[in-house]
């Protein structure tokens, strides 16, 4: 719990500091269009992105099931 606490509180420290210099720079806070990386991506980078949530999720999709099969 500790860990997701400073994670967050850096996160919204990090974006305060980003969302200030734009501010004094004077540029505007357009939609939240613009908030969403996945508008500003590129395929290649949406395939890394991808890819690297199919290795998060089916390793331990795989452990569930060769644990599964060892039972039996």
């Amino acid at each position: 719990m500790k860990i997701l606490g400073i994670s967050l509180t850096m996160f919204i420290l990090l974006a305060g500091i980003s969302f200030g210099i734009d501010f004094i720079k004077g540029y505007k806070i357009p939609a939240i269009k613009s908030l969403n990386p996945l508008y500003v991506m590129e395929i290649p980078e949406l395939a890394i992105m991808y890819l690297l949530l199919l290795f998060l999720f089916v390793d331990p999709v795989l452990s569930f099931l060769q644990k599964k099969r060892n039972r039996k």
